[in-house]
């Protein structure tokens, strides 16, 4: 009886070591099948072998799990950004227990492989970037068991079918940057687990925007830049509980945006971006009950109005972006120092208010463009204490008075530019600037004469001072720079120009200023026209000891000549 029990052991053993065996010589088989059928130029794939020692569940890109049946199964084949092409074989759906199927960043060139709905377990399909090409045909529907679906970055074109609705375990949909054409169907609410959705850089579309995307409460992120969307945004967005970002930017839309999508049910946006539209109407009031928000983005649209003092409440608020509309009122103080602000992006509106000392306490911020607004009073000594400022401009405004010796003492600083204000004084020392590319502070009332540590700026290309009442000589050092522009018509500067400076530039960049002299300028600098650094006196004194060195030159010479020999 014991030697049965254990001959029935035995045979046991033997089979589940049979059955193990052939499952794992069918599954390694198959990925061998698969590989046979793409191209592998870098030989990434060079340790799927069959004669190699590695077990399969090793090769690069598979991941196996332990099946209830204490098999090892792949569920998981990650072969991206591996220069791969050839076909997707159908072959690949031998493998029972595929989950994640991932070969983006490829070089795949075929149509959408419909053959793949036969893996009946994949819930991720990836093949962004690549070079899928054809339509989305309606057999999409077959595809039941996906939940992500990543077909971005390739070269789909025509309509996105009704069909595409009955997937409806998605979870993420992206469809970006391909040539998809026509009006996106409204199958949207079908998608009850859907957390992303991607239809952006899709310049062919030509839809309005599904107004049933609003009832997906899950949605986290909404993608719709640059695809031809017009029409108004739905204000059923207001049931999108769950999103953080919303992208809308570059497309058609027209009419206000809704408050609504200000109030308290978008609490968790961190990026709002509604920017190159054709948007019109009131700042969103209520937008910063989001208190997370990290990006607002409403620039070149027709927006109206001022900008609500609410915005001081946007603590996390990192880039602010309003030009390119037509607001007006005092630019909100507090906006200046909140604690995480990097970008400022004010210009071409009608912006009024003067620039706070308390910008100092915006530590991080990075960009100011403030151009063309109606800001006034004088530029603070705070300005010069933010070490990360790396741009600041400010032209036609209104700014006025002194600039702050420290106003450039940002060790980043690269463009700065204070063009078509009403600044007086001094053009101050900058030679804390070392990173300093680009000063313009042309068309002010700046007097004095041009600092000659302008020339220590080893950076420096562009220099426009014209327009000012500077006076006295062009320092001779700034010849040594790499000046692609260097503009200082219209003041009253006097002396010699340098010549390599004369020789780059144009004329019309000196004209303006009678007292300069130098090769090509109406003035040449003869000896009537002495440099600065020589004395009238020096000069006769000096005429004169040549003219008698002369004299006693030729007396010596008639000696030497009538000498006998």
């Amino acid at each position: 009886m014991a030697s049965c029990s254990f001959l029935l052991c035995l045979l046991l053993c033997f089979k589940f070591f049979i059955s193990s065996s052939a499952a794992a010589s069918t599954e390694a088989d198959t990925l061998l099948s698969f590989k046979a059928s793409i191209d592998d130029p870098k030989n990434s794939l060079s340790s799927w072998s069959n004669i190699s020692t590695v077990h399969y569940c090793n090769w690069t890109g598979v991941t196996c799990v332990t099946a209830p049946s204490s098999q090892l199964s792949v569920t998981s084949l990650n072969l991206q950004s591996l220069n791969l092409s050839g076909e997707i074989s159908s072959s690949i759906c031998e493998l029972s227990s595929l989950t994640y199927l991932n070969l983006a960043n490829n070089f795949f060139n075929q149509p959408i492989p419909l053959h793949l709905s036969q893996c009946s377990s994949l819930e991720t399909l990836n093949l962004s970037n690549n070079l899928i090409w054809g339509t989305i045909p309606d057999q999409i529907s077959q595809f039941g068991s996906l939940k992500v679906v990543d077909l971005s970055r390739n070269h789909v074109e025509g309509k996105i079918p009704e069909n595409i609705g009955s997937l409806v375990n998605l979870q993420v949909l992206n469809l970006g940057n391909n040539l998809l054409s026509g009006s996106v169907p409204f199958v949207f609410r079908n998608f009850s687990e859907l957390v992303i959705l991607d239809l952006s850089q899709n310049a062919y579309l030509v839809s309005e925007i599904p107004s049933d995307i609003g009832k997906l409460e899950k949605l986290e992120q909404l993608l719709l830049q640059n695809s031809g969307f017009h029409g108004e945004i739905p204000s059923s967005f207001v049931g999108l509980q769950s999103l953080t970002i919303l992208d809308l930017s570059q497309n058609n839309l027209t009419g206000e945006v809704p408050q609504t999508l200000g109030s308290s049910s978008l609490k968790n946006l961190v990026s709002f971006d509604v920017s190159q539209n054709k948007l019109l109407g009131s700042f969103p009031v209520a937008i910063c009950n989001a208190k997370g928000l990290i990006n607002l983005s409403l620039h070149k649209n027709f927006f109206t109005g001022s900008i609500p003092n609410s915005i001081d409440e946007c603590l996390k608020l990192e880039r602010f972006q309003v030009q390119d509309n037509d607001f007006s009122g005092v630019f909100p103080e507090k906006l200046w120092s909140l604690p995480r602000i990097k970008l400022i992006r004010a210009e071409n509106n009608r912006f009024s208010g003067e620039l706070p000392d308390s910008i100092s306490m915006a530590a991080q911020l990075e960009q100011v463009q403030i151009d063309n607004n109606s800001f006034t009073g004088k530029i603070p000594k705070g300005l010069g204490l933010v070490k990360s400022l790396y741009r600041f401009s400010a032209s036609l405004n209104g700014f006025y008075g002194e600039l702050p010796p420290n106003f450039c003492d940002s060790p980043v600083m690269s463009i700065m530019n204070l063009s078509q204000n009403s600044i007086s004084g001094l053009v101050p020392e900058l030679r804390k600037c070392r990173k300093l590319v680009s000063l313009s502070l042309a068309d002010n009332s700046l007097t004095g004469e041009i600092p000659p540590s302008l020339a220590e700026l080893p950076v420096l290309t562009y220099l426009d001072l014209s327009d000012n009442n500077l006076t006295g000589p062009i320092p001779p050092g700034l010849q040594n720079l790499k000046l692609a522009l260097f503009n200082v018509s219209y003041n009253r500067l006097s002396g010699e120009v340098p010549y390599s400076l004369i020789s780059g530039l144009p004329a019309s960049f000196l004209q303006g200023n009678p007292g300069l002299c130098g090769h090509g300028l109406p003035n040449s600098c003869g000896e009537d026209q002495p440099k600065h650094h020589t004395s009238g006196g020096l000069t006769t004194l000096t005429c004169a000891l040549i003219s008698i060195a002369f004299a006693l030159g030729i007396v010596m010479v008639g000696v030497g000549f009538f000498r006998v020999p």
